[in-house]
């Protein structure tokens, strides 16, 4: 459904697995490498800078440059001036941990890392922030699932354990870097989605076979919850949010972006 993350809409729509595409980003520390070094006819390469400062770890997705910093506010501002996506990566990461409090002060973030394959092999606590990102969403802040594995190099074991599948209707950068800025995209571990609709108030979600579905709203609380790849939930209003979670048999995870129902 394109859309994703946007108004609950009045009327039909409806999102396939089979219009998704998925890119390349070399998000080097505080350099750009060029996508033609690494794009291929297959797999686009997409601009992705890592702005790493002491403070904090953010990916400028769509942007070939970087510029310095002294808080985060001022990163997430040059990069959404510049015309890029700012994504707060790692949050939890015990070398630069980000409290909600102060992220929820921040204007114009687009995205959270909500999950980081790369620190969940090395312990739990510091990989998954999908907590974190329901108390920004419950706080009114309009802020997109991204999911990294944040690997050092080919022959790192975090490689390709997580990822986004962008909704595009082509595999050029042009289409999928507006697509990811429509919200139009869902972070994975292994699990994937097949189909999203929307029918008035009432959001279906499919799952691929082996899945279990979980509709989670406002302050991370659970809406409702099936053993079965398709469900569907009525919303009454009152969430703020629904968002989807897809769990595979084997514990990999998907997250839809959230269907807004009111934010600030």
């Amino acid at each position: 459904m394109r859309g994703l993350g946007r108004d609950l809409p009045s009327t039909i729509g409806r999102w396939y697995a089979d219009h998704g595409y998925g890119f390349v980003g070399i998000s080097d520390a505080n350099t750009y490498t060029w996508p033609s070094e690494f794009g291929s006819r297959t797999v686009t390469g997409v601009p992705v800078v890592a702005a790493s400062y002491s403070f904090a770890d953010v990916l400028a997705v769509g942007t070939d440059h970087w510029l310095p910093a002294s808080n985060l506010q001022q990163a997430v501002d040059w990069i959404a001036q510049d015309g890029g996506l700012p994504v707060l990566a790692a949050p939890l990461s015990s070398s630069k941990p980000q409290s909600v409090a102060s992220v929820i002060g921040v204007h114009r973030l687009f995205g959270l890392e909500v999950y980081n394959a790369r620190l969940a092999a090395a312990g739990p606590g510091q990989g998954d922030a999908t907590s974190f990102w329901d108390r920004l969403l419950s706080a009114g802040n309009r802020v997109y699932a991204f999911a990294g594995d944040d690997a050092m190099g080919v022959s790192d074991p975090a490689i390709g354990r997580a990822w986004v599948d962008v909704l595009a209707p082509s595999p050029d950068p042009d289409s999928l870097l507006g697509s990811l800025r429509q919200g139009a995209f869902t972070a994975s571990t292994g699990a994937g989605f097949t189909a999203f609709s929307v029918d008035g108030t009432t959001i279906t979600a499919e799952a691929a076979e082996g899945s279990s579905l979980r509709f989670i709203g406002r302050g991370g609380r659970l809406l409702k919850a099936v053993s079965s790849a398709v469900a569907s939930y009525r919303a009454n209003g009152d969430e703020g949010y629904v968002r989807v979670e897809a769990i595979r048999d084997d514990g990999a995870r998907a997250w839809s972006q959230p269907f807004f129902l009111s934010w600030r």
